[in-house]
C-alpha cells in the first residue's frame, strides 16, 4: 500500500525570505542615474514590478519615464517625483536619491545586477505559484479536480518562463506606444526600413518589414518548388548581417541581423483517407529558427 504523502511542516513564527537583493537594486538604481547609457546595454526587459523594494519599482519606472521623453535622468531630474513618498521620506527625504549615486560600484556590474533583479523576480513568481497551486490542492471545497489543477499549474509555470507572459498579457498604452515607436526608430535607423530581422530579399523585407519575435512563418508549396533554398538563403542572408554587426559594434537594439539554427526532418508517411502523399512518399519539412 502506498504510504501518505507528508507535508513538511514550517515552525511556527518563521517567517519565509523571498528570494531579493535590495542592494544589487540600489547599486544598479545609482549606476543608471550616474550614466544614462547604461539602460540601453540591458539586453532583458525589466520592469519596475521584477524590484522586490517597491521604492525602487517607483523609481525605477520614473526613470523609464524620464529617458522615453529623452530627458536626463539623475537625483536632481528625479526629485520632484519623490519629494511626497512616504517612503522615501522614511529614508530620509529625496536626498536617498544622492545616497545610491554615492557608490560608483554599480557601473562595473550594472548588467549582471539587472540579470540578477530579473532571475530573483521570477524565484519570487515561482513561490507564488507552488504557494497557490499547494492552496488549491488542499482546498476541495468546491471541487475536486486535480488535472484542472495541474494545467492551471502548468500555464502559470509557462508564464513564468516566458517572462510573466509578455507574449500574451495586456500592456499599458505607455508600454504599448514605447515598443511601438522603438520599433519605428529602428526601421529608420536600419537604412532598410526593417522593424525585425533581415531576410536578405528585399521584395519580403518590404511587406513584411522583416522577421520579428514570437512569429510563426510557414513556407508551403510542393516538393522540388525551392522552399528548402529559399528558406537557406534566408537564414544565411541573416547570419551574415549578424556577423557584420558584430565587427562593426552594432547595439543589440538597431541590429537586423540575427543568430539562426537549421533544422531538417522527414515526417513519415500516415495512412488516412484525409491526408495526401505526393509519390506515396513522405513529407520533408525545414525549420529555421532566429533570435538574438
Amino acid at each position: 500500500m502506498a504510504e501518505p504523502l507528508r507535508l513538511a511542516a514550517a515552525n511556527e513564527g518563521e517567517a519565509i525570505k523571498l528570494p531579493r537583493n535590495v542592494e544589487a537594486e540600489a547599486a544598479f538604481l545609482g549606476a543608471i542615474m550616474i550614466d544614462n547609457r547604461i539602460i540601453e546595454d540591458i539586453s532583458i526587459k525589466l520592469q519596475p514590478e521584477h524590484f522586490y523594494e517597491p521604492l525602487h519599482g517607483r523609481i525605477y519606472d520614473q526613470i523609464l519615464r524620464l529617458i522615453d521623453r529623452n530627458m536626463l535622468v539623475s537625483p536632481v531630474t528625479l526629485k520632484p517625483f519623490f519629494e511626497r513618498d512616504e517612503s522615501i521620506l522614511e529614508l530620509g527625504g529625496p536626498g536617498y536619491l544622492v545616497k545610491l549615486t554615492a557608490d560608483g560600484a554599480g557601473l562595473l556590474g550594472a548588467r549582471d545586477f539587472a540579470r540578477q533583479i530579473y532571475d530573483l523576480a521570477l524565484l519570487r513568481e515561482l513561490v507564488s505559484v507552488g504557494r497557490t497551486l499547494v492552496e488549491n490542492a488542499l482546498d476541495t471545497s468546491e471541487a475536486v479536480d486535480p488535472k484542472g489543477q495541474i494545467e492551471q499549474a502548468e500555464s502559470a509555470l509557462y508564464k513564468v518562463a516566458e517572462g510573466d507572459g509578455e507574449s500574451g498579457g495586456t500592456k499599458s498604452f505607455l508600454s504599448a506606444s514605447s515598443d511601438a515607436i522603438r520599433n519605428v526608430e529602428k526601421a529608420l535607423q536600419s537604412g532598410g526600413h526593417l522593424s525585425g530581422v533581415t531576410t536578405g530579399l528585399n521584395s519580403v523585407n518590404g511587406k513584411v518589414g522583416g522577421l520579428h519575435n514570437s512569429d510563426l512563418v510557414i513556407l508551403a508549396g510542393r516538393p522540388g518548388m525551392g522552399k528548402t533554398s529559399l528558406v537557406t538563403n534566408i537564414a544565411f542572408n541573416a547570419a551574415v548581417r549578424w556577423v557584420r554587426e558584430e565587427e562593426d559594434q552594432i547595439p543589440y537594439e538597431k541590429r537586423v541581423g540575427a543568430k539562426v539554427a537549421f533544422s531538417a526532418w522527414k515526417c513519415p508517411r500516415i495512412n488516412s483517407p484525409r491526408v495526401s502523399w505526393p509519390n506515396n512518399q513522405g513529407s520533408a519539412a525545414n525549420c529555421c529558427v532566429w533570435g538574438k
